[in-house]
């Protein structure tokens, strides 16, 4: 029993997905700053946010995200270098630390001398229900029938075809 149980615990165990991202405006000039929230980073091991990729020049780090793996909470001032080029950019938090969810890169999006892009206008929603009255009692009273005519008719086919098929006493050879 415990080389299923355990395999398997393991396998479900409770893993928290890292969240990482900016707060307030994404929006940033050159050489300005932005913050960033992050939490469910592994404790113990030291947080590198990287310009647009996970192997990419390291901004800031957070020390030590604290108390625990699955608590952990920080935000951290990220200094955008005076030449980066304008335009979409991403930053990308990771740890040299792979257990459960740490190691797990994360991104946020940044927008360098550049408006972010506005989300869509959601779909009008209706503001009251559409009910219809469904059929009636005489609609359903026709199908019931109907549904039993079918049903008579098929037994009798049956019926009619196991009398065919059964041998009478005088063809069974009885004298």
């Amino acid at each position: 029993m415990v080389a299923v149980v355990l395999p398997v615990s393991v396998a479900w165990a409770c893993v928290g997905l890292v969240v990482f991202k900016t707060t307030g405006s994404a929006t940033v000039e050159p050489g300005g700053t932005v913050e960033v929230f992050g939490g469910e980073f592994a404790s113990g091991e030291p947080v590198n946010v990287r310009l647009d990729s996970a192997d990419g020049p390291v901004l800031a780090t957070f020390p030590d995200p604290q108390p625990s793996t699955m608590t952990s909470r920080f935000t951290l001032d990220v200094p955008i270098p005076d030449d980066i080029s304008p335009g979409e950019h991403l930053l990308v938090a990771t740890q040299k630390h792979h257990d459960m969810n740490g190691g797990i890169p994360a991104r946020a999006a940044i927008y360098v001398n550049a408006a972010e892009p506005s989300l869509p206008t959601p779909e009008e929603r209706p503001t009251s229900i559409v009910a219809s009255s469904g059929p009636g009692v005489g609609s359903l009273a026709l199908v019931a029938l109907g549904t039993a005519a079918v049903a008579l008719l098929v037994a009798a086919a049956a019926s009619a075809a196991a009398r065919r098929s059964s041998p009478t006493p005088a063809e069974g050879g009885e004298a």
